[in-house]
C-alpha cells in the first residue's frame, strides 16, 4: 500500500480509529510490520491456549516472534481489525502488567468467526 492510498484509507474511518491506523500504517511502512502475520499469531495464541488471554499476552507472544513494530500501539488496531471480524471477542478486564496509571488489560478470546 502507498503512502498515499493509505491516507485515503485512514482519512475514510471514524474520528475515533484514525490513531491506531495511522500508527499501524506507519509500523507497515516504517518498521516493516506485518500485520496479517500479527493477526494469524493473535488468533493462533488465543486457539491453542484454549483461554482468554490480555492483549499485552498477546503482544508479548507476537514480539517474541518477531513482530515488532515501531511502537507496541500499533497493535490496536489489529485487535480492533479482528474484533470488527468477529474473530476474537473481548470478555473482561485483568490487571496490567504494562502501563502506569492506566486500565485493566483487556481480556481477548478467539471465536468461532460466524
Amino acid at each position: 500500500m502507498t503512502l498515499q492510498t493509505t491516507d485515503q484509507a485512514i482519512a475514510s474511518l471514524p474520528l475515533f480509529a484514525k490513531p491506531a491506523a495511522a500508527c499501524t500504517a506507519k509500523a507497515e511502512l516504517v518498521a516493516g510490520f506485518d500485520t496479517d502475520a500479527a493477526r494469524a499469531a493473535i488468533l493462533e495464541a488465543l486457539t491453542k491456549s484454549g483461554r482468554a488471554m490480555t492483549g499485552e499476552e498477546l503482544v508479548d507472544h507476537c514480539q517474541r516472534l518477531g513482530l515488532v513494530p515501531h511502537d507496541a500501539r500499533a497493535f490496536g488496531s489489529v485487535f480492533a481489525g479482528l474484533a470488527k471480524q468477529n474473530k476474537i471477542v473481548s470478555v473482561g478486564f485483568a490487571a496490567r502488567r504494562k502501563g502506569h496509571g492506566t486500565a485493566g488489560a483487556r481480556l481477548w478470546r478467539a471465536t468461532d468467526g460466524r
